[in-house]
């Protein structure tokens, strides 16, 4: 009887994994943080790590279960997959692909070599956001940094006023911002700030 009640629950219980996960991505996103949250997004930091170990849960509550302790293995290194997948692919897909925003400004150094480009975006009720992005050319060679992100709701984006070696200077509505990077490796030195795109970046 305890093993009826044990195994009914199960698919009840990765019912309920589900759920939090796709919950977890609806307020990464910006749904239902607007309403709960009062606007502070849950980093994907913590999205991403808690949606694999949700799904992985419900994957195996959903096996039967005698047959648990072997796919547990399985499951396991699944989850560990999917992570690491999300780990490289996520970071990828914003730096190349930013978030499917379209090209609203740019502008080149006078050597030729760096450009800012700035790239808008809509949030999921249509505040708007803007990322922006430091390009070295060298020849056919491009290196691209993401140098952070605005949000509507903190700093809007009004023009690019600089671009050098190792410096950009962008203008917003809350004032300048100055962005440093190592001209030669592009890390960054001194990004936007992070408060100042909400969480988003």
């Amino acid at each position: 009887m305890r093993q009826v009640r044990a195994s009914s629950r199960s698919p009840v219980l990765a019912v309920g994994a589900v759920a939090i996960a796709v919950l977890s991505v609806l307020t990464s996103w910006n749904v239902a943080n607007l309403i709960f949250l009062q606007d502070h997004p849950l980093s994907l930091r913590i999205c991403w790590p808690l949606v694999c170990v949700l799904l992985g849960s419900a994957v195996l509550l959903l096996i039967p279960r005698g047959r648990r302790k072997r796919a547990s293995v399985l499951v396991t290194i699944g989850t560990v997959a999917v992570f690491g997948a999300g780990v490289v692919g996520i970071p990828f897909a914003f730096l190349f692909f930013g978030r499917g925003g379209d090209l609203v400004d740019r502008a080149i150094s006078d050597d030729g070599r760096y450009e800012v480009r700035v790239l808008h975006w809509s949030a999921m009720l249509g505040e708007d956001g803007w990322d922006v992005v430091v390009q070295r050319r060298d020849g056919l060679r491009f290196v691209d940094t993401f140098a952070g992100c605005l949000f509507s709701d903190m700093a809007s984006y009004d023009e690019i006023q600089s671009v050098e070696a190792g410096r950009a200077r962008i203008v917003t509505d809350a004032g300048e911002i100055e962005i440093r990077f190592n001209p030669d490796t592009m890390r960054l030195a001194e990004r936007i700030p992070a408060d100042l795109c909400a969480g988003y970046g």
